[in-house]
């Protein structure tokens, strides 16, 4: 069927329904969320119909590449920082599940878009990011909640299709149903995913050792900067004293989890030294922290120097970049004196603080193999990065 001939009227009449079906959508959202922090520039763009369903396909083959990445690493004698250590590998990959949905879920979100009769299009961030905009994660985090309540709204899905063939036998074109169809084919999607990606979430502390009067906890996190609209993923080991009568691994909230939240946006080493002398019985030992992006393509605002690399892979022409970085506590410098630990303690100062190493940072990008060729072992701007290679086929080459 050729869906290409809707008649202008019938598409305006669906754009008006959806219209009205979603006008009770909070649309309380922080305006700051849509300025560039280091540019000021506009940070959202809609996107062409035309140009939604491309960008979905290449950012979650690229995704899924990144997951294949560190998921099955040894095919790629890739090695991330402290894996040896601390291997948090299989924590990122359930991190990217999560996004792969949020990627598949906007596929059928938009599926109708390129046909006119949605009322509303992707936004991105165009600035040194090109990832969907805050918005649209709020609002797909809504669609989840509400997920249950609009199935019951429309008619079943046997319903749906013998509607559409009634009015293909009558010689109209089924605009409602198809409209129907892709909302029961969204939110039957999305309704029963029990985690679903969020601006932030962590995950309950693990104990996983006990030493000295220590425990030895592992946590992780991860949170969506809509400074810049990039998502951070976080690693942490911390220990607490075993005798403190409130542990991190028990039910409820904690201070501590509750400021980590309020403060991961700063630099690591701030955070580190931060969250070292905000509970005086729980330090942090190791920060791991994974940035994902920016994805640059020909519908982002790019710099002359980015513009010229894409410009020379026409077929699929993108770069996406992440990034590892970290530190480590390499001593712990304790009070000696009596004296000062009594009184510590009894003011609820810490009585041991950490030194930190240096913050290591680990660059990489996957582009298009004909991109790697030319960029070798540098980056776009010269530093070195690891560059792995996208095939046309899809496989990834170190």
């Amino acid at each position: 069927m050729n869906t290409n001939n809707i008649d202008n009227t019938d598409a305006d009449r669906g754009a008006e329904r959806s219209q009205n079906e979603n006008s009770s959508v909070n649309t309380d959202v922080n305006l700051a969320n849509f300025f560039n922090l280091k540019t000021g520039e506009v940070n959202v763009k809609s996107l062409q119909p035309e140009e939604i369903n491309g960008y979905l396909a290449n950012v979650i083959l690229i995704i899924t590449k990144l997951k294949d990445l560190f998921y099955n690493s040894e095919n790629y004698s890739f090695k991330a920082p402290l894996e040896e250590s601390f291997d948090t590998k299989k924590d990122f990959c359930e991190f990217l599940d999560e996004l792969i949905f949020f990627f598949n879920a906007l596929k059928r979100k938009f599926i109708l878009q390129h046909k006119g009769i949605n009322a509303t299009s992707l936004s991105i961030d165009p600035t040194e990011s090109g990832f969907p905009h805050f918005t649209d994660l709020w609002n797909f985090k809504k669609d989840h909640e509400s997920a249950a309540a609009q199935l019951d709204l429309l008619p079943p899905l046997d319903d749906i299709v013998k509607s559409a063939m009634n009015a293909v036998f009558d010689g109209e074109f089924p605009i409602r149903e198809q409209l129907s169809y892709a909302k029961y084919n969204y939110f039957s999607y999305i309704k029963d995913k029990k985690s679903i990606i969020s601006d932030y979430k962590m995950n309950k502390p693990v104990l996983i050792g006990e030493k000295d009067g220590q425990n030895l906890y592992k946590l992780i996190f991860y949170g969506f900067d809509e400074r810049y609209n990039i998502f951070h993923f976080y690693s942490m080991l911390l220990t607490q004293n075993s005798q403190s009568p409130k542990q991190l691994r028990q039910d409820g909230s904690h201070q501590f989890l509750d400021e980590i939240k309020n403060y991961y946006k700063q630099d690591l080493f701030r955070l580190a030294h931060h969250l070292d002398t905000f509970d005086h019985e729980i330090h942090p030992k190791v920060i791991m922290k994974y940035t994902l992006g920016p994805y640059y393509s020909p519908i982002t605002i790019n710099e002359e120097h980015i513009d010229r690399l894409i410009k020379m892979e026409p077929k699929n022409p993108f770069l996406f970049k992440f990034q590892t970085s970290g530190l480590v506590s390499i001593k712990t410098i304790k009070e000696s004196s009596v004296v000062k630990n009594f009184f510590n303690s009894l003011f609820g100062y810490a009585n041991s603080r950490e030194i930190f190493s240096d913050k290591f940072v680990y660059d990489y990008m996957i582009v298009p193999f004909k991109l790697k060729q030319y960029l070798r072992d540098k980056d776009e701007t010269g530093k070195p990065a690891k560059i792995y290679g996208l095939l046309e086929g899809g496989d990834l080459i170190e």
